[in-house]
């Protein structure tokens, strides 16, 4: 037997239900799902100007606090005593560490935007590329014990289609993450073809990624907690998911290859070849994309 009291709040919800699903009540929700959307599209284009104006607004400054602490360092201001030496060089870096922070800031807002701009080239040397920033680097490791070199192929490898500045950002990024987690030991780069594209790796001897933080290696602002040598702690977190993204709209891939407590890490890359089917179709597609921007710009400074 059912009870009294029962039958009132089986009808009562029986009731709600039917109002949920009135067309008025979807109508409804439909508009709040919509508010809260464009609200949302609001909120990220806000976020992405903010970092863009900031980035722009801090940038120039600390390029002047370099540039004068550079000159005073070379003497340009009269002669500087060790102390002040010291003292200066230690404001350069932090100043240098800033602006490349600014710069990947920068970098993220344009790629999430859709605005960064590529400048592809039919036939870049990545070897070439290599060999330029090891020359660039004989400075920051002649006084440890570390060895960077590049490893030439037996055979010459085909030139691939890419942008040179981006390519070489991707380099500097892993080069540098190398040597910052090798003490001693080795960094070296090597190169090879696999299919229609050419593979560059950066291995070093450094004290390796631990298992459980692999997964945060590419993902942005990604720092593990850890403040041990070997682990991803220093910088902004930015590098690598620049990278990623850099590599991704030329045409390739990038990932971590091998890494080992105690025995090293190995990133590599990849880009197509000069005139694969690859290399057309991102060729194709970068320029459509371009073009679109070029005209919404044209738009926008209109009447």
């Amino acid at each position: 037997m059912v009870k009294e009291d029962q039958t009132p709040l089986k009808d009562e919800t029986i009731y709600n239900k039917r109002i949920e699903n009135t067309p008025e009540a979807y109508k409804k929700a439909i508009r709040e799902l919509t508010h809260l959307y464009l609200r949302l599209r609001q909120l990220d284009k806000a976020k992405d100007e903010f970092i863009s104006i900031a980035s722009h607004e801090l940038r120039n400054p600390m390029a002047i606090i370099k540039g004068n602490i550079s000159m005073i360092l070379a003497g340009d201001a009269g002669l500087v005593n060790n102390e002040v030496k010291d003292i200066l060089t230690d404001v350069f870096v932090a100043v240098e560490r800033q602006i490349r922070l600014v710069n990947e800031l920068l970098d993220i807002s344009r790629i999430e935007a859709g605005t960064m701009y590529f400048n592809l080239k039919e036939a870049v040397n990545v070897i070439q590329l290599s060999d330029l920033l090891v020359n660039s680097l004989k400075g920051v490791v002649q006084m440890r014990p570390v060895i960077i070199k590049v490893e030439k192929p037996l055979k010459e490898l085909p030139t691939v289609q890419a942008d040179q500045d981006k390519v070489s950002q991707v380099l500097i990024n892993l080069v540098t993450n190398a040597l910052k987690f090798t003490s001693k030991g080795s960094v070296i780069m090597s190169f090879y073809k696999n299919g229609d594209s050419v593979v560059t790796c950066v291995k070093d001897s450094g004290q390796g990624i631990p298992e459980e933080q692999k997964e945060l290696l590419f993902r942005k602002f990604s720092k593990p907690a850890s403040a041990s040598v070997g682990t991803i702690t220093a910088g902004s977190g930015l590098g690598l998911y620049i990278s990623k993204k850099y590599i991704e709209h030329l045409g390739g891939q990038v990932w971590l290859e091998s890494s080992k407590l105690g025995e090293g890490s190995t990133f590599c890359f990849s880009l197509p070849i000069t005139g694969s089917s690859k290399a057309k179709e991102v060729a194709e597609e970068i320029k459509s994309l371009q073009s679109l921007k070029a005209l919404h710009e044209n738009l926008k400074g209109g009447p």
